[in-house]
């Protein structure tokens, strides 16, 4: 997995590559899921699993054409890392 950080500058192509190879995307807020989309425009991730932080995110990624795979039940980080990994481990 790699990791992107958002809008403090632009990405540069390595980093867009790479994050187009991502097994999952994360989103921690609305404006994370229309950084990522307008960085990467129709280019998402074609076999990654989008895990969101919680309601108004999912919301904000299906507005933008995405399907959220996963959502945390608590809205925090922890939430969010507790989600990736139980997903992660569904086909173990």
């Amino acid at each position: 997995a790699h990791a992107w950080a958002g809008p403090a500058g632009s990405p540069g192509p390595e980093a867009l590559e790479r994050a187009r190879e991502a097994d999952y995307v994360t989103f921690t807020s609305a404006s994370t899921v229309r950084n990522l989309v307008e960085a990467l425009g129709k280019d998402l991730p074609g076999d990654a699993r989008v895990v969101s932080i919680g309601p108004v995110t999912s919301e904000a990624a299906r507005e933008a054409g995405l399907e959220v795979h996963v959502e945390a039940s608590e809205s925090d980080l922890d939430g969010l890392v507790d989600a990736l990994l139980a997903d992660s481990s569904r086909d173990a």
